[in-house]
This record gives structure tokens, C-alpha cells and sequence, in this order.
């Protein structure tokens, strides 16, 4: 559960990041700028990455050692050192370190949850 929870949060990052560049680019004509602006604060980031980093650092050492499977651990790590650089970036490359990064952070939780799956599928039988 952990798992999809954390997935989830790493998706708004994408979407936070993403939705103000396609917005801005089809919205300007419609005065989106202020709102947009509003949706893309400096303290939304951290409010963003805050349970982010809290759910991986539950997940993922007690599911560590049930699979022993590092794979997840080694992707959420550089995931959110790439989330980390993107927010501390310009613009244009938070965004695409950003979308990089929620997509690693993603793919660690769905290996987890995978080979936590297989794990308990294993020996179960």
C-alpha cells in the first residue's frame, strides 16, 4: 500500500511540474498566468517531496529485507537526488529533472512492490 501511496505522490510531482508548461503554452489567452504562478510556489515543492522521501524511507528498508532485492533502494536514491537538483534548477531544467526523477522514484516503488509480491508469493508456496 505504501507502495502505490508513494507512486501516487511521485505522479503530482509530474504533474505539478508538467501542468504549468502545457497550461501556460494553451491558457495564456485565457489569463492562467496568475494562477499558474500560484500552483508553482517554492514551498509546494518541499510540501511535494516531504512524504515522498518519508514514504521511501519506510517502504523500502523493510521490504529490503524480506526480497533483498537493492534494485529499488538504488533508484529511489537517484530519483530523489534528481528531484532534489531539479528543484534547486531553473526552470526549464526542474521540469524535465523532475518528470526524470518522479519517473525513478515510481519504478523503485513498482520494483518494490514486485518483488515484495514475489517474495511473499515464494514462500507461500
Amino acid at each position: 500500500m505504501r507502495d502505490i501511496l508513494g507512486a501516487w505522490l511521485s505522479v503530482l510531482c509530474v504533474l505539478h511540474c508538467s501542468l504549468p508548461i502545457l497550461l501556460l503554452s494553451f491558457g495564456a489567452s485565457f489569463g492562467l498566468h496568475e494562477f499558474l504562478e500560484s500552483i508553482h510556489d517554492e514551498w509546494l515543492h518541499a510540501v511535494l517531496i516531504t512524504p515522498i522521501v518519508i514514504i521511501l524511507g519506510v517502504s523500502l528498508p523493510k521490504a529490503y529485507m524480506s526480497h533483498r532485492n537493492p534494485v529499488p533502494a538504488y533508484l529511489a536514491a537517484l530519483g530523489v537526488f534528481t528531484l532534489t537538483v531539479g528543484v534547486l534548477s531553473g526552470h526549464l531544467v526542474e521540469t524535465i529533472l523532475t518528470v526524470v526523477g518522479s519517473t525513478l522514484v515510481i519504478s523503485a516503488h513498482l520494483i518494490n512492490r514486485k518483488s515484495l509480491k514475489s517474495h511473499v508469493d515464494a514462500v507461500m508456496s
